[in-house]
């Protein structure tokens, strides 16, 4: 049986966002440099030496995140973009082409980082 891999690709984009429901700053349109971080699990294919390309993951996420998300309102799409409810809304987009979707990374800032791996 070929080993499992863990595959990680790393993806920033900037994006702005009010939190309605928020009693606080963050209610105003504000944004961030964000950072996402894609893990899916795949088999070592022994012939080629690949698990599974990263190049392949870079487009799934280009093709189903960056032209909401790259320099975009997020409000435009999700009535309550937090933190949470992006990670949600970008897991149900990512699960199926991503057949090996492990987690998903989303940081807002530096030292702040939502993590989801499904249900």
């Amino acid at each position: 049986m070929p080993p499992k891999m863990q595959v990680e690709v790393d993806f920033r984009f900037s994006a702005a966002h009010a939190l309605p429901l928020y009693d606080g700053p963050c209610k105003r349109m504000h944004g961030h440099n964000y950072k996402l971080r894609v893990i899916c699990a795949a088999a070592l294919d022994t012939k080629t030496g690949i698990a599974l390309d990263f190049g392949e993951v870079q487009k799934v996420v280009q093709r189903e995140l960056m032209p909401q998300c790259d320099h975009q309102v997020l409000n435009d799409f999700l009535e309550n973009p937090t933190a949470e409810n992006v990670i949600l809304w970008m897991w149900e987009r990512l699960k199926k082409p991503l057949g090996g979707l492990q987690e998903l990374r989303l940081w807002e800032q530096d030292e702040y980082c939502m993590v989801y791996r499904g249900e």
